[in-house]
């Protein structure tokens, strides 16, 4: 019989987390410890998840995720891979000299998404 701490683990692993850390590495160049910082999370719990090992306890952690999974997609539409990078990780003149992907990780996930909309739309 598999012990207590097994079954759990077990029931809560999820193929779908992983292929979202998964893409948010390729895709956005962050690296777990990255990813982590962002949803509160230390880094380990994060390659857990990326192995198919658990996944968010909370809905805010998943949230988070699948927010940053749509800024991803977002900003891909607006810069080639290596202009998305720099532009996630640099302070931004229209985020208050914030960088992205603090906002996000302080839960202001909407400015960001605002900004993106408006450059898509040529408006900035």
């Amino acid at each position: 019989m598999p012990s207590s701490a097994h079954a759990e683990r077990a029931r809560s692993s999820d193929p779908q987390v992983a292929r979202l850390i998964a893409k948010l590495k390729e895709r956005g160049s962050l690296s777990a410890a990255e990813i982590g910082e962002i949803v509160g999370v230390g880094t380990r719990q994060v390659q857990n998840w990326a192995t198919g090992h658990g996944a968010p306890a909370n809905t805010k952690r998943l949230r988070q995720l699948l927010d940053l999974a749509y800024v991803l997609d977002l900003v891909s539409e607006v810069f080639d891979d290596e202009g998305a990078t720099m532009w996630l990780h640099a302070r931004n003149r229209q985020l208050d000299g914030e960088r992205p992907l603090d906002l996000i990780a302080q839960h202001e996930t909407d400015r960001v998404i605002t900004l993106l909309d408006r450059l898509a739309d040529g408006n900035f």
